[in-house]
């Protein structure tokens, strides 16, 4: 199946989803979004998301997502950028600034001031983007965004063992304490990619928050340690960026768990 035809899928599911949930929500959500970098390219759509989040939503740190009521006026939302990528410096911060609208920057701290080192598509428009670095990273914190844990070298977590595990969790917040100078409570899981063993690891480390990339909104039995996030582009139409800041894409969890339990099932068969 062509990633157009899926993004199609996606749409429609949303749109059906959002038509049916309007007509029996008695509060909106709360919505974290998670973009990656923001390229000069799409910056003009980036400012028309952040001017609609501006006047339609209430924006919150990501931190305080769990822990505010819900509005029965507007959606509530918070800002998550994975990777740390220096072209948000340029392309995303003076904008951010511009509409007083707080976010988190999440850091794999192997990579401080460095090219990515993990995977990247072909097309990725940030693969021959740099890593910020710790003058860059204080500068955000001093400013009043929250910097936070993306491990140490953005692998899958899942996939490593006990040792490794444990190293890539506590080092990274052990170096962004000690270059921030205070407290790190919150982890971004790269690529999306934790299950009952990450959970407990990142308890042990410390960590009171993390944020994974299931398309889920945040209601009051939300799980701190396993707080759902929708990806957002700044190359995303107006429409698609809507339904994603108001939850609709919430519907395409059904599509990710029939993925997954036909992946299991060819395993075992």
């Amino acid at each position: 199946m062509s990633k157009s035809v899926k993004s199609s899928i996606r749409l429609i599911c949303a749109v059906i989803y959002a038509a049916g949930v309007r007509l029996v929500r008695k509060y909106h959500p709360r919505v974290v979004l998670y973009y990656h970098g923001v390229d000069k390219a799409s910056v003009e759509g980036f400012r028309r998301q952040i001017a609609y989040l501006a006047e339609e939503c209430r924006v919150v740190t990501p931190c305080d997502i769990s822990h505010v009521s819900n509005d029965k006026e507007k959606t509530i939302v918070a800002l998550t950028f994975d990777d740390a990528y220096t072209n948000l410096l340029d392309n995303a911060i003076p904008i951010l600034k511009e509409y007083e609208m707080p976010a988190a920057i999440f850091v794999p701290t192997g990579h401080i001031g460095q090219r990515p080192g993990w995977a990247m598509a072909p097309d990725c428009p940030e693969k021959d983007e740099f890593v910020m670095n710790e003058q860059q990273i204080v500068a955000l914190d001093k400013e009043g965004y929250e910097i936070l844990s993306h491990t140490v070298s953005h692998p899958r977590l899942t996939e490593l063992n006990d040792t490794d595990l444990e190293v890539e969790l506590n080092h990274s917040k052990q170096r962004l304490e000690q270059i921030l100078g205070h407290e790190v409570s919150a982890v971004s899981y790269p690529h999306g990619s934790y299950d009952a063993r990450v959970y407990r690891a990142t308890q042990r480390a410390g960590y009171r928050i993390g944020f994974t990339t299931y398309p889920n909104i945040v209601d009051n039995c939300a799980d701190e340690l396993r707080i759902g996030r929708f990806e957002v582009s700044s190359r995303d139409s107006m429409v698609v960026f809507k339904l994603k800041a108001n939850g609709a894409y919430q519907a395409n969890r059904c599509l990710i768990n029939l993925k997954r339990m036909l992946v299991h099932r060819k395993h075992w068969t």
